[in-house]
């Protein structure tokens, strides 16, 4: 399981070696010190996770989750509502029951899964404006995801781009994929 987290970050950072690019090698590979959280859980009769001492599923929790609202429901994932949660306040903890009725739980570590601190990115390098960041990248969103008997961890970060992503719109300069980082079926 690590080794195939570490080939995950290695395949999605989207970085080229700072010295090969010229760029600053205290701002290349982008790393973070800091996140934005979000859960959301859906396909399930009970959820509740627990980060850093709060409840992020407080309305849902004792009620039946509905299933996601279409098939690209995940694009449509704004910004994570918890800011700023310093690297790492201890593990995601989860209680649910799937559609079937079972019980789970499970204990996420996300400072193993996020072990370098990487931000997962598919941006390359030499697309992102020279000055864009200097020391540590910012707070990237991680989202934690229970959908029946699947938990999975992603995160999404803004990546100023020198070009549009969209021909012709002036306002795409920037990519914020949505990169897969962790999961498991229970």
């Amino acid at each position: 399981m690590v080794l195939l987290i570490a080939w995950t970050q290695a395949a999605t950072c989207g970085e080229a070696s700072a010295a090969a690019t010229g760029r600053d090698p205290d701002t290349y590979p982008l790393r973070f010190k800091k996140h934005n959280f979000e859960a959301l859980c859906y396909n399930t009769l009970d959820c509740q996770v627990i980060y850093d001492h709060t409840n992020h599923t407080l309305y849902g929790t004792g009620k039946p989750s509905p299933p996601p609202p279409s098939d690209d429901y995940k694009k449509k994932w704004g910004g994570a509502s918890y800011l700023g949660v310093r690297n790492f306040p201890g593990p995601v903890r989860i209680d649910w029951t799937s559609k079937d009725g079972h019980s789970h739980r499970a204990q996420i570590d996300l400072s193993e899964i996020f072990k370098d601190e990487l931000i997962l990115h598919r941006t390359p390098i030499e697309a992102i404006p020279e000055k864009a960041f200097k020391g540590p990248a910012g707070e990237p969103e991680i989202f934690v995801e229970v959908n029946n008997r699947t938990v999975t961890v992603y995160m999404k970060m803004f990546i100023p781009t020198k070009e549009p992503q969209i021909a012709g719109n002036s306002r795409s300069h920037f990519r914020d994929d949505l990169i897969e980082a962790w999961r498991q079926t229970y």
